[in-house]
């Protein structure tokens, strides 16, 4: 009977011990995603990549398949901010 209350509290106690390693670990690496988010180098990043990306956009020709896809989906944005697109006063931006 000893060698089983034993054997019942090593397992639990590694268990535990394994739960809070995994807990604090995932801390760790949100804490550690967090602050690359929020750094200059991610930001020029992600401004580098979208400068790319439009400039091959711009300079390929597009086929009836894509043309039909970015339709779709400009559509669904316009249809979703058209009270915001119709609120702006474009006289006066210019």
């Amino acid at each position: 009977m000893d060698f089983y209350k034993k054997l019942f509290l090593g397992t639990l106690t590694i268990v535990v011990a394994i739960i809070l390693i995994i807990k604090f670990s995932l801390s760790s690496i949100e804490n550690r995603i967090i602050e690359i988010t929020k750094s200059e180098k991610f930001y020029n990043f992600i401004s580098q990549r979208f400068k790319y990306e439009m400039n091959r956009h711009s300079s390929k020709e597009l086929t009836q398949e894509e043309i039909n896809f970015y339709t779709i989906e400009l559509n669904k944005i316009l249809s979703k901010w058209k009270p915001v697109i119709d609120r702006l006063n474009v006289e006066n931006i210019k």
